[in-house]
């Protein structure tokens, strides 16, 4: 039962919930299903780069300069660290989106992933954080704004992301990588960064 725990724990990761909520959108029946399939393969592709797979090769080079040195970094740096970096990947990403009027709700999607690494980096200062949870309050946050714009084609992801978000809940819970308060907080600071950075940003 744990492995299966740890299997779903790494099927929500937060690299990859970006990666969920963009391929959603653009195939979801949205507006945004007309786009060119061209540009779409590219809004993909720009959100897999600057969501997993730079943050990913960060933490292979990590490990490489671990084995170099010879002495363990400390997992608090190391995601310390990680989370910078996907800050960074994040703001290229947002910078990217700014070029075309058409693809502000990508910026704002962009924004709204550097305010929650920024706020769970911060967090992290005071409390373990679960950036699980954060992603998912985020991923929330989008799909209630979406909804409340008119989007209605999308209140079928809104309920599955909510039921996704409980199972990450859950999961973490089980693990034991956090505890309830935690993950509360978590969550709702992703959801609340998320709805100011879709009205304002």
């Amino acid at each position: 039962m744990k492995s299966i725990a740890k299997i779903l724990s790494n099927l929500l990761h937060p690299f990859l919930i970006p990666i969920y909520v963009e391929a959603l959108l653009l195939f979801s029946g949205s507006i945004y299903t007309l786009y060119p399939m061209r540009l779409k393969v590219y809004l993909i592709w720009a959100v897999g780069l600057y969501s997993a797979v730079l943050p990913l090769l960060t933490m292979a080079l990590l490990k490489r300069i671990q084995r170099l040195r010879g002495r363990e970094i400390q997992r608090r740096h190391k995601m310390t660290i990680m989370m910078f970096v996907c800050a960074v990947c994040y703001l290229l990403f947002a910078i990217t989106m700014m070029r075309a009027p058409s693809l502000i709700i990508f910026r704002k999607m962009a924004s709204s992933a550097l305010l929650c690494t920024m706020f769970c980096i911060i967090l992290s200062r005071f409390t373990r954080s679960s950036s699980h949870l954060t992603a998912m309050g985020a991923a929330v946050a989008f799909f209630v704004m979406l909804n409340i714009a008119g989007e209605q084609a999308v209140f079928w992801i809104l309920q599955w992301t909510l039921l996704a978000a409980g199972l990450s809940a859950s999961i973490r819970l089980y693990l034991g990588r956090n505890r309830s308060l935690q993950l509360l907080v978590s969550f709702v600071g992703g959801f609340l960064l998320t709805t100011l950075s879709m009205l304002y940003l």
